[in-house]
């Protein structure tokens, strides 16, 4: 099944006062069921469901959000059985290659990981490990900048996948950014009028608390292959805020911008296939970049 969309890259279905045509003529039920749970995610672990959610959306990381609870969430996570519908399950951890724990003492480790970030720290170095690790296979952190920018096709995914590669080649290669136009900027300026400033270390604390407890990457990876992941991420994601409030957007809806660039990126095929290509050490460190 696939999403039709209009020219401009958004939905079909959207109404020009930007609702939901499906949800304003048949009601939420009807809509599909990725539309209808967004931007909720549920994890089954051995302790129950884990609710977290995606941040690609503005209300979801600008402005002061009402408490996130089951209650609320139910209606959108249900399925046709009455059941919450569950996205990922996890019933251990791989912490590196040949290190696996049980759910519980990986609930020790990541306790006082998620305390801090609640406590909205958060930079560069949180995790202890270096953006941009050597690349398997013969890859180069500019042949994947480079693809990445080549990506750009008119849609907004395009154009957030321009920015990806852009800030990769900033970052890595030193070159002077050229960034393409800003993806789903019309969201955001409906956002900042509705919503009251923030602080912009808060989005970004609040964006990797989620990637952490959603657990939806101990499917496939080590959280030390997560480490590196979502720390060369946010560097990438910071340094978008970064330029997108120096050309005097306002500090959070830049980050929230970032983190909406970076995350629907970071969910495509495009980056997957790269962090399986990071290399880690035995010390669950990145090799630094050359």
């Amino acid at each position: 099944l696939m999403l039709c969309t209009a020219a401009d890259g958004g939905c079909h279905f959207l109404l020009e006062d930007q609702r939901c045509a499906i949800h304003a003529n048949l009601g939420p039920e009807a809509k599909p069921s990725g539309c209808r749970q967004f931007p909720f995610i549920v994890t089954a672990t051995p302790k129950g469901g884990r609710l977290s959610t995606h941040h690609r959306c503005p209300c979801r990381t600008m402005g002061r959000r009402p408490p996130l609870t089951a209650e609320a969430a139910m209606p959108s996570v249900m399925g046709a059985r009455g059941k919450p519908v569950t996205n990922f399950a996890v019933s251990e951890v791989r912490l590196r290659k040949g290190k696996t724990v049980s759910f519980e003492e990986w609930e020790r480790i990541e306790a006082p990981i998620l305390a801090r970030l609640r406590r909205g720290e958060i930079s560069a170095d949180f995790f202890g490990v270096a953006p941009f690790p050597k690349l398997k296979r013969g890859a180069t952190w500019r042949s994947v900048a480079d693809s990445l920018v080549e990506s750009k096709d008119g849609t907004r995914f395009g154009a957030a996948a321009a920015w990806f590669g852009d800030t990769i080649l900033h970052l890595v290669g030193g070159t002077r950014p050229r960034p393409p136009s800003r993806p789903w900027a019309d969201a955001f300026d409906r956002a900042e009028k509705r919503g009251r400033a923030s602080d912009p270390r808060s989005v970004y604390a609040d964006w990797i608390a989620d990637e952490l407890w959603s657990l939806r990457w101990a499917e496939e990876l080590s959280f030390a292959r997560f480490q590196v992941d979502v720390t060369t991420r946010f560097v990438i994601a910071e340094d978008i805020g970064r330029r997108l409030a120096a050309s005097g957007l306002r500090p959070d809806r830049a980050a929230a911008e970032a983190v909406s660039i970076v995350e629907a990126v970071a969910e495509s095929d495009h980056w997957s296939e790269v962090v399986e290509l990071m290399k880690i050490d035995d010390a669950s460190r990145a090799v630094a970049a050359e």
